[in-house]
C-alpha cells in the first residue's frame, strides 16, 4: 500500500504501527519500500527517496510497485525476521514467507458488492488465499470479524479484534484557506457505497433555504461531470467547493465545520469518525456497519437509504449550538477509548500469540 497510496487509511494504519513498535524497547519493525511517494513515511526516508529515486520513479505508479514487490521478496527469502505482517492482499509473499504471518482486514466491501468494483474476483481470490495462509488475523472492528466469519467460518478462532487508534496532535499549524462562514464538511472518497449523490439529494433543500450555507468536500478529486450536473439540476451548484486538503488543512476543516456527516453505505471502521472527534467537529452519520460501533453516543446516526432521515439528522445539529457542543464532548471522550498506544498493545499481543 506504500507503492499505490500518498494518503490513506491503509498506509496511515501500517506507518503507525512500525513508528509505535519501533518506540518501544525490545521490538523493531520495518517497512520492506525500496521507494515511496507516501506522505507518512516522509521521516522515515526508504533506501531510494533521493535525487536518484526521484529520476527513476517519481510519478510511476506500476514502476514503484513493481520494485517494492522484488525489494521486499529479497527480503522475505532472507529471513532475518520473527513474523510477517503484510500490508495489502498481493500473494506474491506465501511461497517465499516461513515465518508466521498476520494479515488485517479492514472490510468485506468486494465480497458484499462485488458489482462495484472491475477487479473485484480478483482481489477476493488473493483475499481468501492470503486469509487461508495467515497464522493470525485482525479484525479492526468487531462488525469487519462478523462480516470475516460470514465468507469464511473456518478461521473464526484465528480473529482478534484490534481498533484503529488516533494520534492525538494538538498542535494547529498555520492553515492559510478561504472558507465559508458556514459549512458542512464531507471527507474522503464519494464514490459508489460513500453514498454521496444521495446524501447531496437529501441535504439540497436545506441549501436552498440558507444561501450563506455551504458544503466543502476535502479530498476525492475534482467534482465529476455527474456530480457537477447534479448539483446545477438542483439548484446549488454555487454552494458545493472541494479542496484537496493536506493533514494540517484538514484538521483545520473539521475544527471550523458545522457538522461533519459520513453517509457511508459500508464501512469497516470509520476512522474520519475518530478525525472529527479530535477536532471538535460534531458528527453526524449512518446508523449501519461499523460506524455506531466507533461513534457510540457521541453521533447522531440517520439511515443512509433514507433522504428524510438524513436532512432530519443533519437539521437537528446544523444550527442547535448546545447539541453541537454536547458531540464535540462526548466525541473527546469517545476518543479516548481508541488511543494508537492501545493499537500497538493490543497488536502486539497477536503478534506474540503466534511467535
Amino acid at each position: 500500500m506504500f507503492s499505490l497510496q500518498k494518503y490513506g487509511g491503509i498506509s496511515r494504519y501500517f506507518a503507525g504501527l512500525n513508528k509505535g513498535i519501533n518506540e518501544l524497547i525490545g521490538y523493531t519493525s520495518k517497512i520492506a519500500v525500496l521507494y515511496s511517494e507516501n506522505e507518512y513515511l516522509k521521516d522515515q526516508q526508504p533506501v531510494l527517496n533521493n535525487v536518484l529515486g526521484h529520476k527513476l520513479f517519481s510519478g510511476k505508479r506500476d514502476l514503484i510497485y513493481k520494485w517494492n514487490k522484488k525489494f521486499s521478496k529479497r527480503y522475505i527469502k532472507f529471513g532475518n525476521y520473527d513474523l510477517l505482517h503484510p500490508t495489502y492482499f498481493d500473494t506474491y509473499f506465501i511461497k517465499h514467507n516461513k515465518k508466521p504471518l498476520v494479515i488485517t482486514v479492514h472490510d468485506m466491501i468486494y465480497e458484499r458488492h462485488p458489482d462495484l468494483f472491475p477487479d473485484s474476483a480478483h482481489i477476493i481470490i488473493h483475499k481468501k488465499q492470503v486469509i487461508g495462509a495467515a497464522n493470525a488475523i485482525i479484525a479492526i472492528s468487531e462488525h469487519t470479524k462478523q462480516e470475516i466469519i460470514k465468507f469464511y467460518p473456518e478461521v473464526e478462532d484465528c480473529i482478534s479484534v484490534v481498533h484503529h487508534g488516533y494520534t492525538l496532535n494538538t498542535i494547529m499549524e498555520n492553515v492559510s484557506l478561504t472558507l465559508p462562514a458556514k459549512y458542512i464538511l464531507f471527507v474522503g472518497e464519494r464514490w459508489h457505497y460513500k453514498n454521496f449523490i444521495g446524501f447531496i439529494k437529501s441535504i439540497s433543500a436545506l441549501l436552498k433555504l440558507d444561501s450563506t450555507l455551504n458544503l466543502v468536500c476535502a479530498g476525492g478529486g475534482k467534482y465529476s461531470e455527474e456530480e457537477s450536473k447534479v448539483f446545477l439540476d438542483l439548484g446549488i451548484a454555487d454552494q458545493c467547493i472541494q479542496l484537496n486538503a493536506t493533514d494540517a488543512q484538514l484538521k483545520y476543516l473539521y475544527s471550523k465545520a458545522r457538522l461533519f456527516v459520513f453517509p457511508s453505505l459500508h464501512e469497516g471502521f470509520g476512522l474520519p469518525l475518530l478525525e472529527a472527534f479530535a477536532n471538535d467537529c460534531p458528527v453526524v452519520c449512518s446508523n449501519n456497519t461499523a460506524l455506531p460501533e466507533v461513534g457510540g453516543d457521541a453521533a447522531i446516526y440517520f439511515d443512509p437509504l433514507s433522504a428524510d432521515s438524513m436532512k432530519a439528522a443533519v437539521e437537528l445539529v446544523l444550527n442547535n449550538r448546545h447539541l453541537q457542543e454536547e458531540l464535540k464532548s462526548k466525541g473527546r471522550q469517545r476518543l479516548s477509548s481508541f488511543t494508537f498506544d492501545q493499537c500497538v498493545q493490543n497488536t502486539l499481543k497477536v503478534y506474540q500469540s503466534v511467535l
